[in-house]
């Protein structure tokens, strides 16, 4: 027993350095290193035992940088454990952004292949070359659509917890930045889906969603409901576009009794084409209310053109669509200011004057605070 007990003592003296005790805590370092030049020591094994070898091993930044874009892969997350956002969601969409996340990955995996051979030897210094402008004009407009593709699936799918997806948005930016330099540092959603006043929130762009919070109790909203009208801006002009008679007849009625949109003045249509025609021939309007779905070219149709025309008026949506960020965010690129997400036959609902009122507050509050232009 002394004898083993001498021998260990004598192995434990004769280790080269303390730094050696732990031959793999380089390697760990190593790992948690960031993505830069990293010097770690070598190792020369001389009749069995580790000896420390003269100078360094030095790993550039341009191979680490190899190994974090063109090695990796990006293994998409079980639908099961996707971790959405807005929370909570219904079963309907968690199945609509379930498809939507299988397809987006399913195009970026197809990308990377096609991609990954340009960006090694944009990476690699002993085979960099300049970017033929025949070789930018192919691939830049796969970038773009693959970027916004992405863009749109964050809105939903709730990217610091998704592996994936996070390095998915990473890799096309690296490649974005290797065709459009002077683009660098910008991200996707400032680049494709930002106005100069404003960017894109899906609980600010969102009037009223009902399933953030629970309803509030009946005689406390009989008692906000009253409040709603005064805080509106004064002589407000809008103009609602629906194709259900029945909206546009509750509207009216409640209008003339003072019960909706009290001190300002409604106009309502029931084609796109018919509000078009009416603020090219000179009505002013603050504010549209439209449907998505309308007869006469539709709401998408006629935000664009009202935009293209210059329109400064707020364009809000009022639909039976569930939220839907991606949606939302799109509709923002579009020209949309907000949205109300309102049941079918929500106009026999005692409630909705002052629901629709409360997101209309919001909305002017929030233009206020931060200064948009509309």
């Amino acid at each position: 027993m002394k004898k083993t007990i001498l021998v260990v003592l004598a192995l434990i003296s004769a280790w080269p350095c303390a730094a050696q005790k732990n031959p793999f805590k380089w390697w760990k370092s190593l790992r948690a290193a960031p993505a830069r030049a990293a010097t770690v020591p070598s190792s020369r094994v001389v009749q069995g035992k580790f000896l420390p070898s003269p100078g360094h091993v030095v790993i550039p930044s341009w191979q680490i940088e190899l190994e974090r874009y063109v090695a990796r892969t990006a293994v998409p997350t079980k639908l099961t454990a996707l971790s959405y956002t807005p929370r909570p969601i219904s079963p309907e969409m968690k199945e609509v952004f379930g498809s939507r996340y299988s397809n987006t990955m399913g195009l970026f995996e197809k990308f990377k292949k096609e991609t990954s051979p340009f960006l090694y030897y944009q990476i690699k210094p002993s085979e960099r070359r300049r970017v033929e402008p025949i070789q930018k004009a192919e691939l830049l407009p796969k970038v773009i659509e693959m970027e916004k593709s992405l863009v749109l699936l964050a809105a939903v799918v709730n990217v610091q917890e998704d592996e994936a997806l996070s390095f998915a948005l990473d890799y096309t930016a690296r490649v974005r930045d290797e065709l459009m330099p002077e683009l660098k540092g910008l991200s996707g959603i400032d680049l494709y889906f930002s106005r100069s006043d404003r960017k894109f929130v899906g609980d600010e762009f969102y009037l009223l969603h009902e399933t953030q919070s629970p309803r509030r109790p009946s005689l406390f909203r009989r008692g906000s409901s009253s409040r709603q009208p005064a805080k509106l801006p004064a002589n407000l002009r809008i103009a609602v576009l629906n194709d259900s008679q029945s909206v546009l007849e509750q509207m009216w009625i409640l209008h003339r009794k003072g019960a909706f949109i009290n001190g300002g003045k409604l106009f309502c249509f029931t084609r796109a084409d018919e509000v078009l025609a009416s603020v090219r021939a000179g009505t002013n309007y603050d504010l549209i209310l439209t449907d998505i779905i309308v007869p006469g070219g539709g709401g998408y149709y006629l935000v664009h053109q009202l935009r293209k025309d210059g329109f400064s008026g707020a364009v809000i949506a009022l639909s039976a669509y569930e939220r839907d960020d991606s949606m939302g965010l799109d509709m923002f690129k579009r020209g949309f200011d907000g949205m109300f997400t309102l049941p079918t036959g929500f106009e026999y609902a005692p409630s909705w004057p002052s629901d629709i009122e409360r997101g209309l507050n919001k909305y002017f509050a929030l233009r206020a605070r931060y200064g948009w232009r509309r």
